[in-house]
């Protein structure tokens, strides 16, 4: 067996999501099929939850693998050195996938089953592995075909079936919504369609960070030099003047997407830790700030021992982890001088609106800090704090200013709440919401039992109750959840 990732992890609940994000990129790179995808990821996210819950001792590591067994089929696999926890024979259960009923252990034993009938567990020589394997594997890279002929759209699909994972949408709005969730690598369009050209799509894509990964044939019965000339400025890798052949345009496919071929997955071995403590406070922290694999960031400056800094850098995954480099070495410099925390995002204002620092980008910060017994806050363009009181409401604060780079003028203003009634402090990325299609946090608050309200496992079990299929994360999501030792 060929190992594709592997990596050893100490056993917390930050690391289930970290294992989530693993599994959506790698499974997503050699072109597994979405409902495959999140089934590894429900079950894998089942089966450690239970081992969470069951494991006293976690400072054991955990050594999570990819294998791939054969061209169609992939191991997923968790070994470890705990106490022997055979989740198929400590839950057996009648329970069934569409009984509608939550029953906990049991209902993960029938929903591991449900999905992989082939997953095992078996301990040898003091180590316990458990697996699951995927089948039928299609590695036929995704395609996207837009075209509102009907006829055009079955001739190409036809052609292309067999190299290719093709996805046909009549209309731009459409093809969009499969650019997003889809995991494309190819993008092929016509150019003249019923309601005007396929350009707005190309515009809407250069102003988003989803081209980096994605390759565009253009198709045009136009071959005129200024068509050429303006199509080319859009950013599309090749055009092909119809009608054209299967041969040629196989070719052109294949030369285009020659520089993708290749598997890069960006591992930071370095993970963020998952407490840390604020003087009084402890803050918990899950998701991206915490994987590092995206444009979500956090800083913790070491000269203000009470204070957050979070931030969100506009688009997802490694490209906007990339853009956020530069803004969090320009914050640790700031940070670094002991300048006062209200002075930073002018500073740092001032430095975008004159494109010093990322100019193609756009970020929202919030910097928090807790200092007699009330919350302060500056605030660009950034999701504000919640506070959930002791009587278990959950209160969405308001202060939030412009994005940073607008307006070099702009004086931030410094917001503040009394702490005396409040149990737990939320902040965290719009991502997070934007994920579980939600507008409120109280949605995701209510999915909790009451008496996860007063106690630290309140910050796991917000996390763990906020988390979507694989392939409905559509933004990079980040959660800090703040409460008192």
């Amino acid at each position: 067996m060929d190992c594709l990732y592997q990596k050893s992890y100490t056993l917390d609940w930050p690391i289930v999501s970290e294992i989530r994000h693993v599994l959506k990129h790698i499974l997503t790179a050699i072109s597994v099929k979405h409902q495959d995808i999140d089934a590894a990821g429900l079950v894998a996210t089942e089966y450690l939850t239970n081992l969470l819950r069951h494991t006293k001792k976690n400072d054991k590591p955990l050594l999570f693998s990819i294998f791939k067994v054969s061209n169609q089929q992939l191991r997923i696999e968790f070994k470890d050195s705990f106490k022997s926890y055979d989740i198929f024979n400590n839950h057996s259960s009648n329970w069934e996938i569409d009984s509608g009923e939550l029953v906990e252990g049991g209902m993960g034993v029938a929903l591991i089953k449900h999905y992989f009938p082939n997953a095992s567990y078996n301990t040898h020589h003091q180590f316990n592995t458990f697996s699951f394997c995927l089948n039928n594997i299609d590695k036929r890279p995704t395609l996207i075909y837009i075209d509102d002929d009907k006829s055009q759209l079955a001739l190409l699909k036809a052609y292309l079936s067999e190299h290719f994972q093709v996805i046909c949408c009549e209309d731009i709005e459409s093809g969009w919504q499969e650019i997003l969730t889809s995991g494309a690598t190819i993008l092929l369009l016509d150019h003249k369609l019923k309601n005007g050209t396929s350009e707005p799509l190309l515009k809407r894509l250069n102003q988003s960070n989803l081209k980096i990964n994605l390759s565009v044939v253009m198709l045009t019965g136009d071959d005129s030099e200024e068509l050429i000339k303006r199509i080319n400025m859009l950013g599309v890798d090749d055009y092909l003047v119809k009608p054209v052949t299967k041969t040629r345009l196989l070719q052109s496919i294949e030369r285009i997407v020659h520089r993708f071929s290749a598997l890069k997955y960006f591992v930071n071995e370095d993970r963020a830790p998952t407490k840390r403590e604020l003087e009084t406070y402890n803050a918990y922290n899950f998701g991206s700030i915490i994987s590092q694999m995206g444009g979500d960031f956090c800083l913790y400056p070491h000269q203000h021992s009470n204070a957050v800094v979070i931030g969100d850098m506009m688009g997802h995954g490694l490209v906007a982890l990339k853009e956020s480099f530069a803004i969090k070495g320009f914050l640790s410099g700031c940070l670094a001088t002991e300048i006062p925390l209200k002075t930073v995002l002018p500073m740092l204002n001032r430095a975008l609106s004159e494109q010093r620092l990322c100019k193609s980008s756009l970020v929202t910060l919030l910097i928090i800090y807790i200092e007699d017994n009330r919350l302060h806050w500056f605030n660009a363009g950034h999701p504000a704090p919640c506070v959930i009181n002791k009587q278990g409401r959950l209160e969405q604060l308001v202060g939030t200013d412009p994005l940073l780079g607008l307006n070099d003028q702009h004086q931030f203003k410094h917001y503040q709440y009394e702490l005396a009634e409040v149990e737990h402090i939320l902040i965290f990325t719009d991502g997070w919401l934007d994920n579980q299609h939600l507008d409120e946090v109280d949605q995701i608050v209510s999915k909790l039992n009451a008496n996860k309200l007063y106690n630290e496992d309140f910050a796991y079990g917000l996390w763990q109750a906020s988390q979507v299929k694989l392939s409905e994360e559509v933004d990079d999501a980040s959660l800090i959840v703040i409460n008192k030792h």
